[in-house]
């Protein structure tokens, strides 16, 4: 048969065709094995793929379940589902109890820092309690800038673990759908 005829027929490239009748010919060490390991192995495969629907349904089951258990761990870092308030509102309310503090801080400074003035004007010998007194102010001073830095942390800290908390929720409905979708395959 000539080239030509092998091209016409059913619009086979005869160059293509030597091309994989020598692939197949190159590796048929691979075939044999492939071969051997399906005659040595044979029970086990068809044994595998009767036993596919109830894997696929355990896999499926287990999916599902860990998608439970993630959107669980995501309410309660978020929020809801009657996890009550998320990581960020409690860093929240903790951020403005400590903002408060600070402001009472401040005001006792001004207080303070008043009443060491004082001191420091009266002509009577004082043993330094005016200067006591305004190093207190300054120590309160100091206490509550750090108050501050920790209320802005907590409301940093919040942001990340809510953010962190969604992404589990997206997280938490990808396993679910992978599950459903793996379940109704298995069926």
């Amino acid at each position: 048969m000539a080239n030509d005829e092998i091209k016409g027929f059913a619009g086979l490239d005869f160059g293509q065709v030597k091309d994989a009748v020598g692939a197949v010919v190159g590796s048929g060490d691979d075939v044999a094995a492939a071969v051997g390991f399906v005659a040595e192995h044979g029970d086990d495969l068809i044994d595998l793929v009767g036993r596919l629907p109830e894997l696929l349904s355990a896999t499926a089951s287990a999916l599902t379940d860990a998608g439970d258990d993630v959107a669980s761990a995501a309410a309660f870092l978020t929020g809801g589902r009657g996890a009550g308030d998320g990581v960020q509102a409690v860093a929240e309310l903790a951020s403005e109890a400590l903002d408060v503090c600070r402001d009472e801080l401040g005001s006792a400074t001004k207080l303070l820092a008043t009443v060491g003035k004082q001191f420091d004007k009266l002509p009577i010998p004082d043993g330094g309690i005016g200067e006591r007194i305004t190093d207190t102010a300054e120590r309160f001073d100091t206490v509550g800038d750090r108050l501050g830095e920790v209320a802005e942390q907590l409301r940093r800290l919040g942001e990340a673990v809510d953010h962190a908390g969604h992404g589990l929720a997206r997280t938490a409905r990808k396993l679910d759908q992978g599950g459903k979708a793996l379940g109704a395959f298995g069926s």
